[in-house]
């Protein structure tokens, strides 16, 4: 019996253009095949307020993997299949220190099929724009709270995304590094010149999704595609894991194989010679 291979793509940086859309060939190919039987899902740091507008039009067939592996998403059947909740103790320790420093979102908790992005307020124009602009599909409420470290105690917190200059965000990052049962990602954004701090549960990142998602899919292998540095966990997990052109360095070092970059459709076209060669 042939073996089942799972790819699993990061999207910003990867998959998708610089605009943060995937391009209509993308879609097109990918969809043909997939019908053809391709095993394909995606492994982001994003939550499903922002991929199910990106993914819109693409037909996959095994649940995505967000917020770096701490939510599984069904997408056709618009369905949280498995969330990771953070320890209660060590999400209120890191919401006291996003309010010592003055950061007021974000904060995600989940109840009941409900992703909440929780904030106490939006100072400025881009918070409120990046609000705006995620608050547009169900599957993610923004909700203003009277206190992070409060709220943090008293419901299932599962992400902090914080995002800052690197003179702040690297003196928030050490006092995070102490708190227990936490993991951390921290990386220059892909699109702007800030860096983003990302917390989930201790044990959880794109590791733990490749292990998930292979089962969820049946596969007997995975093939992972990324870029940035908090896609480096699946490349110790991956049976193969590539590099787009485009990456940091630290992940084109860790790749056991560099394919055409993100705006070249560099994920598409390694599939798309697969297929050329006899399939996936």
């Amino acid at each position: 019996m042939r073996s089942k291979t799972l790819y699993l793509s990061d999207l910003d940086g990867t998959l998708l253009q610089n605009d943060a859309t995937l391009s209509p060939y993308a879609v097109r190919e990918l969809n043909r095949m997939i019908e053809k039987g391709l095993c394909f899902s995606i492994s982001s740091a994003r939550s499903t307020g922002t991929v199910i507008g990106i993914l819109e039009g693409l037909r996959l067939n095994v649940p995505i993997a967000l917020f770096n592996g701490v939510i599984y998403y069904d997408y056709n059947a618009a369905k949280f299949v498995r969330v990771m909740d953070i320890d209660p103790e060590a999400a209120a320790q890191a919401a006291c220190i996003m309010e010592k420093y003055g950061l007021n979102n974000t904060m995600y908790t989940y109840r009941d099929q409900q992703l909440f992005a929780c904030y106490t307020s939006l100072k400025t124009e881009r918070e409120r724009q990046f609000a705006a602009e995620r608050s547009k599909f169900p599957q993610k409420k923004w909700r203003q709270v009277r206190s992070l470290s409060e709220t943090a105690r008293e419901e299932r917190v599962v992400f902090f995304s914080m995002p800052g200059t690197k003179e702040k965000m690297d003196r928030i990052y050490e006092e995070m590094a102490k708190i227990p049962n936490l993991t951390l990602s921290y990386y220059l954004d892909t699109y702007e010149p800030l860096w983003y701090l990302e917390i989930q549960a201790g044990g959880v990142d794109k590791r733990l999704s490749i292990r998930v998602l292979r089962q969820m899919a049946g596969a007997d292998r995975v093939v992972a595609f990324g870029d940035n540095h908090n896609d480096l966990a699946m490349a110790g997990e991956a049976d193969v894991f590539c590099a787009v052109a485009n990456a940091t360095a630290d992940v084109l070092n860790c790749a056991d194989q560099v394919i055409p970059a993100n705006t070249e459709d560099g994920v598409i076209r390694y599939l798309l010679d697969l297929e050329s060669k006899g399939g996936w």
